[in-house]
């Protein structure tokens, strides 16, 4: 314990190799409460392998990493109330595309369909005790769902969030909603618990292709604390050397577990909800072991939205960063009695790309046990799931270049290239700035269909400063507050995208593009897009989109 930490000592109960997954606490944010959340310096234990000191969630006086889990429902109120203990320098309205202001922070929930003015990350809650309060005004119709909360200032996102400022965020439906009985049967009484997979890594940094000059150079944890003056929350880590000759410096954890156990039983479909929290490398999920023959996986939802049927059954799912996947796990008779392995792949039959790929022997473990007689059990689900109006499919909207545009038709042309330090060559021009041409990357008209051809830019681009690594294979895009349709992602698989699913975050591929559909809906504002390759985002790979009330054509509000 770091007894100078002006905050909280906070210790993650030693677990067993192979232990139980358990639960993360949870707290409901409905009918107008307000939830307290606290940003403190702590000393942090992973399951008795290393501690460090990190910034930390209190949420609701409950220190843990992940942060606990925060549940909202569809047309009710949620407060979170963001109180800023951590102890350093303001940052007032300084703008940098480096890493700076490490002691300020904001909240943004990933994956809500709310107002940009509720999910507003240009909030800036200074340290020494600034605090501001985030209302969401959840619309009626938002789909339930599996998101996440992360801490978002720019220019020190990379390192609250990677150090620990995140949780799960659930989304429960509105009264009037209703599931398939083969869907609710799961949702409704869960056997396993959510997880969350947040990444350790103090294996070193990759300096990349420009050297450590480079911004775009991966750092490792202990990389991104040594890029800030001064170093406010030193780490000051302790291994366990037992405990490392297993683990490695570089893991996933799982809701804080070095690879827990899930137990499932055979003949019986479990639900499991997954969230990736990690910042820079994807997680290509494998069943691994000698009865994995007998399970699969059954693709329900992605990203908070459920897929259409017949749903998707696999082996392999990969997960880029900031993903959120539902599946149904399902095993037969035959695997009763015995284990499977989850792992972490560097070669799945489908890798977005070789530079950045987590391999891991064991993310997680299923322990299969054998149905007791007269045992009630789930079937695998099969039923689909309604969406809300504004997740319509646009599959089938007819497209027109230039001419007369409204809502019938789908606007082409709009580019999106994630490369360099910036989008479309521009890295982000502040939340100060106020000239339109420089601080929209592009200006979106409400209920109007658009085609956005998304790219992650050649493997090296030169600019004046030397080379700067973009990709190798992508660059994660996301979107806040509107989810978009997938329309072409090359992936005849499905296991990193499939066409025609709702996303709030894809690879946008480098040589081939990924392309996707979207309507801006019911909120005007600005509208954040950028590059979850998290340490990227805080070096300017990210720009706003305006979303706007545009002149009636045909009696709609479009232009």
């Amino acid at each position: 314990m770091i007894r100078n930490l002006a905050a909280v000592a906070l210790t993650l109960p030693m677990t067993v190799h192979c232990e139980e997954l358990r639960e993360v606490p949870a707290v409901r944010c409905v009918g107008g409460s307000v939830v307290d959340v606290q940003v403190e310096a702590g000393r942090v234990d992973i399951d008795g392998i290393v501690s460090f000191s990190t910034r930390i969630y209190k949420v609701n006086c409950v220190s843990s990493i992940p942060g606990s889990t925060i549940i909202m429902k569809a047309g009710e109120v949620c407060h979170l109330n963001v109180t800023n203990n951590l102890v350093g320098e303001e940052c007032g309205s300084q703008h940098s595309n480096t890493y700076h202001c490490p002691d300020t922070t904001t909240l943004h929930t990933h994956g809500l369909h709310v107002s940009p003015f509720d999910d507003n990350i240009d909030t800036h809650v200074e340290p020494n005790g600034d605090y501001h309060t985030y209302t969401y005004n959840l619309p009626d119709y938002h789909l339930m769902g599996t998101h996440w909360y992360h801490a978002h200032h720019h220019g020190s996102t990379a390192l609250q969030a990677q150090g620990g400022m995140a949780g799960l965020l659930l989304m429960e439906p509105h009264d009037s909603y209703k599931l398939p009985s083969d869907l609710s049967k799961l949702y409704e009484n869960p056997k396993v618990p959510p997880m969350m997979f947040n990444h350790i890594n103090y294996n070193g940094s990759d300096p990349g292709a420009g050297g450590f000059f480079n911004i775009f150079s991966f750092f490792d944890q202990e990389g991104v604390v040594g890029r800030y003056n001064p170093i406010t929350v030193p780490l000051d880590l302790k291994w366990n050397e037992e405990r490392v000759k297993e683990t490695g410096k570089d893991f996933y954890v799982v809701n804080g577990q070095y690879n827990p156990t899930v137990t499932i039983t055979a003949g019986d479909a479990t639900l499991l909800r997954m969230s990736h929290a990690g910042d820079y490398k994807h997680l290509c999920l494998v069943l691994e072991g000698e009865s994995a023959q007998y399970c699969t996986m059954t693709l329900l939802a992605r990203d908070g939205v459920f897929h259409r049927t017949p749903y998707l059954t696999m082996s392999t799912i990969v997960m880029t960063q900031g993903t959120r996947v539902d599946l149904s796990i399902f095993c037969s008779s035959e695997a009763a009695g015995t284990t499977i392995r989850v792992s972490a792949s560097e070669n799945p039959p489908v890798n977005p790309s070789g530079v950045n790929t987590h391999s891991q022997q064991s993310v997680f473990e299923i322990s299969v046990k054998s149905r007791r007689p007269f045992q009630n059990v789930n079937p695998i689900p099969t039923s689909e799931a309604t969406l809300p109006s504004n997740l319509d499919s646009l599959m089938n909207v007819p497209a027109q270049k230039g001419g007369e545009r409204g809502v019938d038709t789908i606007t082409l042309g709009v580019a999106l290239n994630l490369q360099g330090r910036g989008v479309n060559g521009q890295g982000f021009p502040g939340w100060q700035e106020m000239n339109e041409q420089r601080r929209y990357a592009e200006e979106f008209c409400l209920d109007k269909v658009y085609e956005l051809e998304l790219a992650g830019g050649p493997t090296n681009t030169f600019s004046p400063d030397g080379p700067v690594l973009s990709s190798g294979g992508f660059h994660p895009y996301h979107q806040h507050i509107n989810h978009f349709q997938v329309f072409n992602g090359h992936d005849n698989t499905g296991m990193v995208m499939r066409d025609g699913e709702w996303r709030d975050i894809v690879p946008a591929w480098s040589e081939i593009g990924t392309t996707i559909r979207f309507k801006p809906v019911k909120y005007v504002g600005d509208v954040v897009l950028h590059c979850h390759l998290l340490q990227h985002e805080d070096s300017g790979m990210m720009a706003l989109y305006k979303m706007k009330i545009c002149p009636a054509v045909n009696g709609t509000n479009s232009q």
